[in-house]
């Protein structure tokens, strides 16, 4: 591994500065409060939305269905494809030119990470003018973008495939080198795994820009940081902190990382007089807080400091600009800001505190920076490693106070600003106050801060990013092409659910591709939408799900009765069949409910699920294994939003419990298994006690969930394929397993109960059998014979002896949908693949 660190510029006040003068200001584009201030970051993880497409600020293309990308050149369309006539016929650059390609999300998209490469690639440009700049921008969901020219690729998010169609545009491209913006939430695939298969296909050199480093990552997190170190010339961070963390937390060595400054703009620090005046608070002594609004920038602390403060300086006033963030507003609505504007009228601050809740541009924005005396970031949050919003207020020369938070503590050390306890109201009081009554000790930390902050301007950093990218390129070494690409998960599409779904529910059949109406609606096939649909909003967005979530659920409430038990069945003049549904009908329903608390898309959804799932609690849950289940994982999704509800608790530990006993029962040393025989979707069994030994750290329902897993795994897997029991006669003990009729809702429990496997275990085999298990879809089994149909994006009904069945019913196509969603959400099927599938022949 060659060194990046040879000309790291360290982060320091240089002696020659000039001094500003005397002045005041405060706060950055308000989109750049995304730069890992909240928690909330990360559930707000931003979803895929318009088709991967060249474009030149034109829409976007109609949908292709087969699924590949489109490139749009002026008014020009064509199917883009890589070939080596291609290469051939590419633009090619001159010596003098610098072609770089820069991979995040883009303006006009409203966050902090867009806001960063826009700028990073003006600095660039400007630091050499052989510099030519391209994007390849992350696009959210159910978005259309009217980008800049210097785009040339969008890539959706959640699209897997897109990852690998936009590193063959880089490959035969003339670019020579690649500048990638991490951070979590704007790449897909579960904690941004997706960033790896277009580094893995990329054939250019890369750096990577980490906008956060965890003190302690999850095992997934960082094997993936891991992975982009080995993939890309350098990694660079914005704090010492970060390089450390990188070494303890990651075992990466510092040798492998570059410091380099959060760029801030080049802005004046006398000029805070006539930007008061802007915005009417002339006289007055500023403080200023801005960024997307969220609970985790403690805005109440300030609040609460503030009457002390005021009867003491009554001049002073404190702004919140920014408008709150997205993910708050879709989860809880406004109640954040509302509940700050509560406590100002209730403290009598009125005339002191002014919301600002809406987004500014960039020159509003420095105008509100050079305008604030003070600037304070009260954040919660300690493990912040990288702050734009401090970074821009120290430039514009406003005094920085702020909890200490590591960046905080790192920017403002050696007096370069006031430090208080998180939550310290006294602490804040006491800060602010040095500063206000003492007019030296304010110049002389905006003078500091102003100082240190020079060295981070843009132009500074264009020209250190340029020095790392000419380095990068002088020991770059191409890596070769993969012998063997693995990566054959198909693009999520929801045409066929949407062909099946009317305004009543999912129909149950269908004859061959259109929905058969003579057989009407069902519960368990409404649950399973249910399910697929709130799986995939975080995929695709609300755009193509939010519909289906609420027919689906609607259906369910409709067939539920007073007691909480379920009428599965309805024809097509919606007359409710009178018989109660079976277990496995209430313990779906429940499994679905469980998630809608969860994941539906506003309140009044949530609350319904809430009340449907309590309902059903008051039924003794007295189920038979699969039944007990199906309502396992019900009562696990119900938990992770109402984590002390003891009730829930303790019926999962008794269906767990009566599991695990029947186990006991009926195992011996040749049959390992619940049951004196094999019938449908039997990898439900050990998915639960999997997903309950998660939960609570059962070792006894972790052993049962492995033991039964590998007598399924002996029993349903030939070689590298899988061949499942059939449903006609299924598999008696010391009988021969059926193989007519193996269903796709058996895969499909077998893809959740190998990633359950992985995820509780860390056992990169289960990972292998996952995506194994998965292939049965596409054709790796008994036939040879692919069950998924690209044209219409259904799954046909099951494996018969010589074919498929030609029907592609609601069953078969939900359960290929949540199969695919939870490929989707996997890590990385590709990571640690080489040791993966050696491992997966070999027996525990």
């Amino acid at each position: 591994m060659h060194s990046c660190r040879a000309v790291e510029r360290d982060i320091r006040v240089p002696g020659d500065l000039p001094q500003p003068p005397a002045a005041t200001f405060g706060t950055w584009n308000v989109f750049a409060g995304l730069v890992r201030d909240a928690t909330y970051e990360e559930d707000g993880s931003m979803n895929p939305a318009s088709r991967l497409h060249e474009t030149q600020g034109t829409p976007e293309p109609p949908r292709n269905p087969g699924g590949s990308g489109v490139v749009m050149g002026d008014s020009t369309r064509k199917r883009y494809s890589v070939s080596g006539s291609q290469q051939n016929q590419r633009e090619r650059h001159s010596d003098d030119e610098l072609p770089i390609a820069f991979v995040g999300t883009y303006p006009p998209q409203r966050c902090g990470i867009a806001t960063f490469t826009r700028d990073l690639s003006d600095a660039v440009i400007s630091a050499n003018e052989k510099v030519r700049a391209t994007v390849l921008a992350m696009t959210d969901a159910g978005s259309t973008y009217e980008h800049a020219e210097r785009v040339r690729f969008e890539i959706r998010q959640g699209v897997r495939g897109d990852y690998l169609r936009a590193a063959d545009f880089v490959n035969y491209s003339d670019t020579r080198i690649v500048s990638v913006q991490h951070e979590y939430g704007v790449f897909g695939g579960k904690d941004g795994a997706y960033v790896l298969d277009f580094l893995d296909e990329l054939r250019k050199p890369s750096i990577a820009t980490l906008h956060t480093v965890l003190d302690r990552p999850t095992a997934s997190q960082r094997l993936i940081v891991q992975k982009m170190s080995e993939r890309c010339e350098c990694l660079v961070v914005m704090s010492h902190l970060a390089i450390d963390l990188l070494e303890k937390s990651y075992d990466i060595s510092p040798e492998r990382t570059r410091l380099i400054p959060h760029g801030i703009p080049d802005m004046r620090a006398d000029e805070r007089d006539l930007n008061k005046a802007k915005f009417g608070v002339t006289g007055r002594r500023v403080l200023l807080t801005f960024g997307l609004l969220s609970p985790s920038k403690g805005i109440e602390v300030v609040i609460r400091a503030l009457p002390k403060l005021v009867a003491e300086f009554p001049d002073l006033i404190y702004l919140v600009v920014g408008a709150t963030h997205p993910e708050i507003v879709r989860r809880v609505g406004e109640e954040y800001r509302l509940s700050l504007k509560r406590e100002v009228e209730s403290l009598g601050l009125r005339d002191h505190v002014v919301f600002r809740d809406q987004f500014v541009d960039n020159d509003e924005l420095r105008s509100y920076l050079q305008a604030a005396d003070i600037y304070l970031t009260p954040y919660w949050n300690e493990e912040q490693i990288t702050s734009g919003t401090l970074a821009y207020a120290m430039g514009s020369g406003a005094a920085p106070v702020s909890t200490p938070y590591w960046y905080a503590k790192e920017l403002l050390a050696e007096g370069r600003g006031h430090l208080f306890g998180f939550g310290d109201v006294d602490g804040l009081c006491d800060a602010l106050r040095s500063l206000v009554k003492d007019p030296m000790e304010m110049e002389k930390s905006q003078r500091s801060a102003y100082a240190f902050a020079r060295q981070m301007i843009w132009p500074k950093v264009g020209e250190d990013y340029v020095d790392l990218i000419q380095l990068a390129l002088r020991e770059a070494v191409v890596p070769e092409a993969p012998a063997l690409l693995t990566r054959s998960i198909p693009e999520l599409r929801l045409d066929h659910l949407v062909r099946m779904t009317d305004d009543t529910g999912l129909l149950q059949h269908a004859a061959f591709s259109v929905p058969d109406r003579r057989f009407g609606y069902c519960v368990d096939d409404n649950a399973r939408g249910l399910l697929a649909a709130l799986l995939a909003q975080r995929v695709i967005g609300l755009g193509e799900t939010r519909q289906l979530i609420t027919t689906y659920l609607s259906y369910l409430h409709h067939s539920q009765c007073e007691d909480g038990d379920f009428r599965n069945f309805m024809d097509f003049r919606r007359n409710l069949d009178r018989e109660p549904g079976s277990e496995d009908c209430v313990g779906r329903a429940l499994w679905a409910l469980g998630l809608a608390v969860e994941l539906a898309p506003d309140e009044g959804h949530r609350l319904l699920a809430k009340r449907m799932f309590d309902r059903s609690m008051t039924l003794p849950l007295t189920f038979g294994p699969r039944g007990s289940a199906l309502a396992i994982l019900g009562l696990d999704t119900y938990l992770r939003s109402d984590r002390d509800n003891k009730l829930a608790l303790e019926t999962m530990e008794s269906l767990a419990a009566g599991l695990i006993r029947r186990f006991d029962e009926e195992a011996d040393e040749t049959w390992r298994w619940f049951e004196p025989d094999l019938a449908y979707k039997n990898a439900v069994l050990p998915l639960a006690l999997f997903t309950f030994s998660k939960r609570t750290g059962d070792k006894t329902a972790l052993r049962v969930a492995r033991d039964s897993l590998a007598f399924l795994e002996e029993i349903c897997f030939t070689g590298e394929h899988l061949q499942l029991v059939g449903n006609a006669g299924w598999h008696v003990r010391g009988g021969v397993p059926s193989i007519v009729d193996e269903q796709p809702i058996d895969a499909s429990a077998f893809v959740l109960a190998f990633g359950a496997a992985y995820d509780s275990t860390g056992d990169l085999r289960y990972m292998a059998r996952m995506r194994q298990s998965f292939e049965w879809f596409l054709g790796a089994n008994r036939l040879g014979l692919s069950l998924y149909d690209f044209s219409t994006a259904g799954c046909h009904d099951g494996l018969e002896l010589s074919g498929v069945n030609e029907n592609q019913g609601a069953e078969s196509l939900v359960s290929f949908l949540i199969a695919l969603l939870a490929m989707l959400g996997l890590a990385s099927d590709e990571l640690g693949s080489e040791q993966a599938e050696t491992d997966a022949a070999r027996t525990d």
